[in-house]
């Protein structure tokens, strides 16, 4: 199955939005069963890539309260980033459970 992925992301910074948006353009999709072995070792392996990515994420994000001005706006937008992979992250895992 084929189909096209566009998003628009808000968010703050510093009390300013900004929206931005994303196409993500054509993709197929499969599915690696969960129950086979590599079913399982492909859900392992996207566990410990989500659970590293939450991690540096929130060290990022603290990193940034630390920094001011274009450089704190800028690691701002690759947390957000962060985020959105992490989010991505987290629904394929779901639907390799299925």
């Amino acid at each position: 199955m084929e189909h096209m992925h566009e998003h628009v992301h808000e968010h703050t910074h510093g009390g300013e939005g900004h929206t931005h948006s994303h196409d993500h353009g054509e993709h197929g999709h499969s599915h690696v069963p969960a129950g086979t072995p590599e079913g399982e070792k492909t859900l392992a392996v996207l566990g410990y890539m989500l659970e590293h990515n939450v991690h540096h994420c929130a060290e990022l994000k603290e990193l940034a309260q630390s920094l001011q001005g274009e450089a704190q706006h800028l690691l701002l937008h690759a947390v957000d980033a962060f985020d959105a992979a992490n989010d991505y992250l987290a629904r394929a895992v779901a639907e390799l459970k299925k």
